[in-house]
């Protein structure tokens, strides 16, 4: 089988695969210029969302809108969020765009009183 693993034409094949597409030429430092043009790029931003931060649900057309969780885990765009309410736990994988971080913790009786916290704010009696 050789080092090729598989490769169509074998050997042969990879050789003159390697020779039409030779591999980029990498640039040592001293090539590209300054240390100091690396240290001064900005620092990228921390995630908006990490497991363990609570999460809202932010898309109206949703069945979960406005349901809060705990973020579980986070890969390749989406993130699985648990909800977790009364006699049953879920566990839903949201687009991060869908997903807001939610500063107050988790309501305990219901799920969905994320819904009645914005009627109370907006309704003072």
């Amino acid at each position: 089988m050789g080092l090729t693993g598989g490769f169509p034409g074998g050997q042969k094949g990879l050789k003159k695969f390697i020779e039409e597409n030779p591999p980029p030429v990498k640039q040592s430092f001293s090539d590209s210029g300054s240390i100091a043009r690396f240290a001064s790029k900005k620092k990228p931003k921390p995630p908006l969302l990490m497991p363990g931060m609570i999460a809202i649900v932010k898309n109206p057309n949703n069945p979960f809108y406005m349901y809060c969780g705990i973020v579980q885990r986070i890969t390749d765009g989406k993130a699985g969020i648990l909800f977790e309410g009364g006699n049953w736990d879920r566990l839903v994988t949201f687009r991060l765009d869908e997903l807001e971080r939610r500063e107050k913790c988790l309501p305990m009786k219901n799920l969905k009183s994320a819904v009645l916290e914005a009627m109370l704010e907006k309704d003072p009696k």
